[in-house]
This record gives C-alpha cells, sequence and structure tokens, in this order.
C-alpha cells in the first residue's frame, strides 16, 4: 500500500474504532469525495472498507471503480455505502450501535439509509450538514465547498 497507509479495514482491526474528530474527518473526507464524483456525473461508487486508505495526509479512496450493473447505479447506493463504511468505522462493526455517532453524524447515517433511494439525500446535502454551513454556503457549488473544507 506505500505512502497512502493501511485500509479502513485493517486499521480499525488493529486499532480499533475511530471517535471524535477522527471520525469526522473520516466521514467528511469519503462524503466529499463522492460529491465530486458525483457532480462529475460518476455514480457507482459504492466506497468500502477496503477502498478506503488512511494515511499521515488523511483519507483517499483507493482502487475504486464503479460497480458493473445492467443499468446505472444510482448515487442514492453509494451514499448508503458510505453510511455503511462510517457505522464500520465507529463501531468496528457494519451494523453497529449508532448510539455512538454525534447526532448529526447519527441522523445523517439514518437518512442515508433509508430503506427508499428515492428518499435518501445527495451526497452534497451530507456533505452540506457534517460542514454545518450558513444558507449562503447552501447554494455553492460542490468545489467552492471543498475548497472551504481544506
Amino acid at each position: 500500500m506505500g505512502d497512502q497507509g493501511s485500509t479502513l479495514a485493517d486499521f480499525v482491526k488493529q486499532a480499533g474504532p475511530l471517535r471524535g474528530q477522527a471520525l469526522h474527518r473520516l466521514a467528511v473526507s469519503c462524503v466529499a469525495a463522492l460529491a465530486k464524483l458525483h457532480a462529475r456525473g460518476t455514480t457507482g461508487i459504492r466506497p468500502t472498507k477496503e477502498s478506503v486508505a488512511l494515511g499521515a495526509h488523511g483519507q483517499v479512496l483507493i482502487g475504486w471503480q464503479t460497480v458493473p450493473s445492467p443499468g446505472p447505479m444510482p448515487a442514492a447506493d453509494d451514499v448508503r455505502a458510505w453510511a455503511d463504511l462510517v457505522v464500520f468505522a465507529a463501531t468496528g462493526t457494519e451494523d453497529g450501535d449508532l448510539r455512538v455517532l454525534t447526532p448529526a453524524l447519527r441522523i445523517a447515517i439514518q437518512q442515508c439509509r433509508l430503506p427508499d433511494p428515492a428518499a435518501r439525500p445527495k451526497s452534497v446535502d451530507v456533505l452540506r450538514v457534517l460542514l454545518s454551513r450558513s444558507m449562503a454556503a447552501a447554494v455553492a457549488s460542490v468545489d467552492d465547498l471543498l475548497s472551504q473544507a481544506g
């Protein structure tokens, strides 16, 4: 894996679940990556604990590729996968107890895990919530939000 660090799966196995700011940074950086890709028309990414590497300079999606499917893979499936990834990072299991999450993150996760894909938020909307931006920022482009987060 080189400079990228270990996968999220390996990290959690060795060091335990993420908490506090480390968990928040992971959640924000992963949903920001999804939002940027979605804004460019790329969906079907479905981030997993094996496709996210934790390194000295933050998180990075590695080895991801769009998942082959009979039709276009909705972005809603990506936000569901993101939610599962964050729950794994926070609990060490994919069906862990959401009470370990902050209220804002817990609500975002619950919304992203709704059974009806059409009811799930867009990745950029999740990013806005997690960044706690004002109404002025709510109309900003994804790239503007990402530059503000940096």
